[in-house]
């Protein structure tokens, strides 16, 4: 599960947009010289999701963040997507218009998916595994984040931005179905409740077949 969550916040692609953001931005009708200067766009707005992600990490469920980060990610893929396929090349529209939903996905993930996913990994793991079972999770992301790397240059060179985004879309509701039925929440239990709960299953019934009550929930 663990390994479900990190590989769930790298097949979002932020990591190749960041690494290739001047190329796709060229692809998309920049020049490039301008693609340079609006790739600052997406880093800027990364902090500034950041910043968002901090402020609300002990006010918004990691459940509904989690959903609501891929919710957001998949439909900027889609309409990234769309654009690219219905605004021809020329168009001088085209590259603001797809530079936006680029910097609307960049914020969706870094306010969502960034901060939180390596909070709730500290926190779900029972202590006498936390060490191992963090590790292997941030491994295995990273290890999905290299092979995008390895891969989406070659992907956007074989079937473009459409092609590219649409597939990431594809990922995205997939690892939206797997946060949905398989990650519990974490937020409001102390460590200890946590540990009882994990090793016992019975966190899965309590929070994500819907039957916990706040009430009896541990406080931090």
């Amino acid at each position: 599960m663990g390994c479900g969550v990190a590989i769930a916040q790298q097949v979002t692609g932020i990591n190749s947009i960041m690494y290739y953001g001047q190329r796709i931005l060229i692809e998309s009708g920049f020049g490039a010289n301008a693609a340079l200067i609006a790739n600052i766009a997406p880093g800027i707005l990364a902090v500034v999701g950041g910043l968002i992600a901090l402020r609300n990490m002990d006010r918004v469920d990691r459940r509904k963040t989690f959903i609501l980060g891929l919710s957001l990610t998949t439909t900027c893929h889609i309409l990234i997507g769309v654009s690219s396929l219905v605004i021809p090349d020329g168009n001088p529209i085209r590259p603001y218009v797809l530079l936006f939903l680029i910097c609307a996905f960049v914020l969706s993930m870094q306010s969502c998916l960034n901060i939180a996913v390596w909070v709730w990994l500290a926190e779900i793991f029972p202590l006498n595994m936390r060490g191992l079972g963090t590790g292997i999770a941030a491994f295995a992301g990273w290890l999905m984040n290299g092979v995008l790397a390895l891969y989406v240059p070659s992907l956007i060179e074989g079937v473009g931005i459409t092609g590219t985004f649409f597939l990431f879309a594809v990922i995205g509701a997939i690892a939206l179905a797997f946060i949905v039925t398989q990650v519990p929440e974490t937020r409001g239990w102390s460590l200890e409740r946590l540990e009882e709960e994990v090793t016992t299953g019975a966190i899965y019934i309590d929070t994500i077949k819907g039957k916990a009550k706040r009430a009896g929930r541990d406080e931090r």
